[in-house]
């Protein structure tokens, strides 16, 4: 199921679903993204509790439900940018509706803790959804690009970033499947649950912020153990914050990742262009991906968006 494209004019909904943006320099953060959306030829519609603390969550999960729910709902909301990332997401995917998911589809973007809510609405109801910049993105440093990628992926329906950006080929291999993940900490927030996503045949997507080498090995094993390395067919690992903030002085995920799938053959490509304190590149969750080490390719192949 795709959403209707994104153009100028258009209202676009924001709404808390994982932590609360309670401080001074966050709500500052919060007006400069709003006003530079506006700027740009947006209409922007808040959620009723955008700005709700609820032990650090953006409100309860009740709230958030509803807010995401009324935003959904809204016909003169054709995008929903969620609030920021956090660790709260997962609190309230079972109070959403997704039979009214499904008869309004548009668009739902996030990152980080976000992608929670991405694979969820995805499992539940086929609709692609983005991983891209959160709302307070649009406050950080290289804003311009960022909002690049929307004129691009959003309301130009062309991913050219993502495709063109340089790759490392970890593990050689062709391969094709559903694009699926991305933080990599987040996604064990839904291993055995009804809303992880059918692993079979997909490229995953991951990527983190606050991690070490030892959080590699310990998330890599749980996947083993659950059996999803026995399912997807290719791994594409984003830019890694801690990880790569000053080089490569520690073993990189990639590193780790090679070493506790030695016994596979599928694709492990390294791509730093999504991932956390950069830029991000909006991806489609749920769109047919292709593979192809030998010339370092990665390319959408299907319409993501009508």
């Amino acid at each position: 199921m795709l959403p209707n494209k994104l153009n100028y004019g258009d209202t676009i909904g924001v709404v808390g679903v994982s932590n609360s943006i309670c401080d001074r320099e966050r709500m500052n953060q919060f007006y400069k993204a709003e006003q530079f959306l506006i700027n740009k030829g947006f209409k922007i519609k808040r959620g009723k509790y955008v700005f709700e603390d609820y032990y650090g969550s953006a409100g309860t999960k009740e709230q958030k439900a509803e807010d995401f729910m009324n935003m959904f709902k809204d016909k003169e909301v054709k995008a929903i940018i969620c609030l920021e990332g956090g660790e709260t997401c997962n609190t309230f995917i079972d109070l959403l509706d997704y039979e009214s998911i499904k008869q309004n589809p548009k668009i739902v973007m996030g990152y980080s803790d976000i992608t929670v809510l991405l694979q969820t609405i995805y499992k539940k109801t086929g609709l692609v959804t983005f991983h891209g910049p959160h709302f307070i993105s649009f406050a950080s440093a290289g804003l311009q690009e960022q909002y690049e990628e929307i004129e691009s992926v959003l309301i130009n329906k062309q991913i050219n970033r993502f495709a063109k950006g340089n790759k490392k080929v970890i593990r050689e291999g062709k391969a094709e499947g559903t694009l699926i993940g991305t933080n990599l900490g987040s996604m064990m927030y839904l291993l055995g649950t009804e809303y992880l996503p059918d692993m079979q045949d997909k490229i995953l997507l991951i990527e983190s912020l606050r991690t070490s080498p030892n959080e590699c090995q310990r998330r890599f094993a749980h996947l083993k153990q659950c059996g999803i390395f026995d399912k997807v067919k290719g791994i594409i690992v984003g830019y890694n914050y801690d990880l790569q903030k000053n080089g490569d002085i520690y073993p990189q995920m990639e590193d780790i990742l090679l070493e506790y799938t030695k016994e596979y053959d599928f694709p492990i490509i390294k791509c730093n262009d999504f991932g956390h304190e950069i830029a991000n590149c909006i991806l489609p969750i749920g769109s047919h991906i292709v593979i192809d080490s030998d010339c370092e390719k990665v390319a959408i192949t299907e319409a993501f968006l009508k």
